[in-house]
């Protein structure tokens, strides 16, 4: 999820409870999608259930990270999609996590553990914090 504050794109980022798994971590809204959901309907509810927000700009960032899960021995991939909001949006966090903070681009992908999550900010950041013709060629809605 992002916001534009001061022109500047910034994301959101959630600190997980330290009896989590991957306790403690700073993360990205991320989920499962389940059998009859969309990527971007998963993406949807996820978004909900972690911050009590309703999407607004929805974007591909024109990226699937792929992982290896060791304990389902399986590779998975991820489809990376941007969530822009108003900059006044207030943060319901879930139940898994304890704190929030909107970080800019460099800032964010210093805190993230995946890799692949790193890359995503930055080239979110290239990609659609731009704005104009770039990022609507971006944008699903």
């Amino acid at each position: 999820m992002v916001r534009r504050l001061n022109a500047r794109l910034q994301f959101l980022l959630l600190q997980r409870r330290g009896d989590a798994p991957f306790g403690g971590s700073w993360q990205a809204i991320h989920a499962r999608i389940e059998p009859e959901e969309t990527a971007v309907t998963a993406a949807e509810r996820a978004l909900f259930d972690t911050t009590g927000m309703a999407p607004g700009i929805v974007y591909s960032a024109d990226y699937v990270n792929q992982i290896f899960d060791h304990g389902r021995d399986a590779v998975v991939f991820i489809p990376v999609l941007a969530f822009e909001v108003p900059s006044t949006s207030q943060i319901a966090l879930g139940e898994d996590f304890v704190q929030h903070e909107w970080c800019e681009r460099d800032e964010a992908a210093a805190r993230l553990l995946w890799s692949g999550q790193r890359w995503s900010v930055r080239h979110i950041a290239d990609v659609i914090g731009a704005g104009g013709s770039t990022a609507e060629f971006y944008r699903i809605r």
